[in-house]
């Protein structure tokens, strides 16, 4: 099996790609605070997730950047941006470790992280 179709593997690299596009959005939330008209967008993942019944369909949930019509809060945001990037290194911890197994299963060597 090609280590790109895991689909632990696939699943952290979706997770991943939603979190860097989350830090994006929050990113161009704050560069927007004293934009006339401008609102708040936020990204949908985690929801998506719980709403999911089966894992074939988790692995459909696709994030998406939608506008809440709330004013931008900088407050708000950094918090939001200290959270995602928490999320960033929980997962990429998490993809490094399966990289980690796979590496083990191929040498044989239980000195992980070497």
């Amino acid at each position: 099996m090609n280590i790109s179709e895991n689909p632990q593997v696939k699943f952290l690299s979706k997770a991943l790609d939603a979190y860097m596009l989350r830090q994006k959005v929050t990113a161009g939330n704050i560069a927007n605070i004293d934009t006339e008209g401008y609102t708040k967008k936020s990204v949908k993942f985690e929801e998506y997730l719980r709403n999911a019944s089966t894992a074939q369909e988790r692995q459909q949930v696709l994030p998406s950047i939608e506008s809440t019509g709330e004013r931008v809060d900088l407050d708000t945001e950094m918090i939001e941006m200290s959270d995602t990037q928490m999320r960033v290194q929980m997962v990429s911890r998490l993809l490094r470790h399966q990289m980690d197994m796979v590496r083990m299963g191929i040498t044989g060597n239980s000195n992980i992280g070497s």
